[in-house]
């Protein structure tokens, strides 16, 4: 029995040594796509709250537009207001980012629009009611009286 130990424990040591040598290999190949998995996640992440931030800056404009009813180039001034409020809610935003956020906003806002203004400028057709009589039995149908005048009485 005792030679038969000594015999395996090597046999058995190099397979452990061999075994562990592969998980190891894998897992030096495995260790830089998990990291670009991560950062690919947390910048996806930082976008989405950044976008979040971005559709409540939009709504603030809408908004303050809505109730304080600004003359001159309404469009501008939002787009200035928007670029302020952005930079003061997420530090370190780049121009290109605040643009690609304002038109991904409106973009989502607008996607309606041309379905409510056809809406709006289809012509509504008035349909005259059908009208029918019916017996008190309610299956019998009787026409209808046509008075040609009004009769007055004096």
């Amino acid at each position: 029995m005792q030679d038969f130990l000594s015999i395996l424990y090597p046999v058995l040591l190099t397979i452990l040594t061999g075994v562990l040598g592969y998980i190891g290999k894998e897992v030096v190949k495995l260790t830089p796509k998990l990291i670009d998995f991560v950062v690919a996640k947390i910048g996806l992440t930082n976008y989405t709250k950044s976008k979040l931030v971005a559709l409540d800056i939009w709504n603030i404009v809408e908004e303050d537009f809505r109730i304080n009813n600004i003359i001159g180039d309404t469009v501008q001034a939002k787009i200035v207001m928007f670029e302020t409020l952005i930079k003061q809610k997420v530090p370190g935003i780049t121009d290109a980012q605040i643009e690609n956020f304002r038109q991904a906003i409106a973009g989502e806002f607008n996607k309606d629009k041309p379905l409510i203004i056809k809406a709006i400028e289809d012509p509504i057709t008035v349909v005259t009611p059908i009208i029918k009589y019916f017996a008190a039995d309610g299956i019998t149908e009787l026409q209808p009286v046509i008075i040609a005048a009004p009769i007055t009485t004096i």
